[in-house]
């Protein structure tokens, strides 16, 4: 089995297009472009709304980003350590490695 760390995010910030930059309790920071899950469902109107977008928050009880009407993504997705379970890839760059233990 392997161990893993579970991450939470601190703070976040949108920037170009559909890409957030996210802040985690690792000390990583990691910019993902979230227009992929933006597409269809519940996420279609954010994509769709660039000042919908631009309302992203950190939720202060479960540490992910949330917008309005609490619709939220999973931090260990956004972080990289799994996929969404559409099986859509998220494309991340990473802007500062995390701190070393």
């Amino acid at each position: 089995m392997t161990k893993f760390e579970l991450v939470h995010i601190t703070k976040v910030k949108p920037l170009e297009e559909r890409w957030v930059r996210l802040w985690f309790t690792d000390g990583a920071i990691k910019d993902v472009n979230l227009a992929p899950v933006l597409r269809s469902g519940v996420l279609a109107p954010i994509g769709k709304d660039r000042a919908l977008f631009e309302q992203v928050r950190v939720n202060p009880r479960s540490r992910t980003i949330e917008w309005p009407g609490e619709i939220d993504l999973d931090p260990i997705v956004l972080y990289g350590k799994f996929e969404p379970a559409s099986g859509i890839r998220l494309e991340r760059r990473t802007v500062q490695e995390p701190a070393a233990a």
